[in-house]
């Protein structure tokens, strides 16, 4: 039982690390360019195991081409489960001004059961902004080389 509060206790202060990183690498970001950033919450499925999880997600536009997304789940299971996702994004079809596809690839961080793993993500973000003030995505992905998984999410972003 101790043993499991220290591995808590660890756990805990490894992802406070990680967020105090993403929120330094931002700010860094925005204060460096005046791009936009949109922020957002949604949900995330994984089918293997039908693990469902919350998600918040952040969009940076870097120019007309590409953007980077960061995104934090907590995974609604047993236990202390989440990922971390960072991932490049390229606009590759645009169908209106208002509807977009967007192929991506990035790092994930993945842990279930106290167990970190560093996994590859590819997949794509399907974009949809019906008002310039929202946009609602669904984005399927998979993971390689990490928790090997197919998910998929769904949103908004602000």
């Amino acid at each position: 039982m101790l043993n499991n509060i220290y591995i808590l206790a660890y756990q805990l202060k490894f992802m406070k690390k990680i967020i105090f990183t993403f929120l330094i690498f931002g700010s860094f970001i925005n204060i460096a360019s005046s791009q936009q950033f949109n922020f957002g919450a949604g949900a995330q499925l994984i089918f293997d195991g039908s693990i469902f999880g919350i998600q918040g997600k952040a969009l940076y536009e870097i120019d007309d081409t590409w953007r980077g997304a960061g995104g934090f789940t907590l995974h609604l299971k047993s236990g202390v489960n989440w990922t971390i996702d960072a991932d490049a994004q390229y606009k590759l079809l645009e169908v209106s001004d208002n509807f977009e596809l967007a192929p991506f690839a990035g790092l994930s961080i993945t842990n279930f059961a106290f167990d970190t793993e560093l996994g590859i993500n590819l997949g794509a973000f399907i974009d949809f902004v019906p008002d310039d003030s929202y946009h609602i995505y669904i984005e399927p992905k998979i993971n390689i080389g990490g928790y090997e998984s197919f998910a998929v999410a769904g949103g908004i972003l602000f």
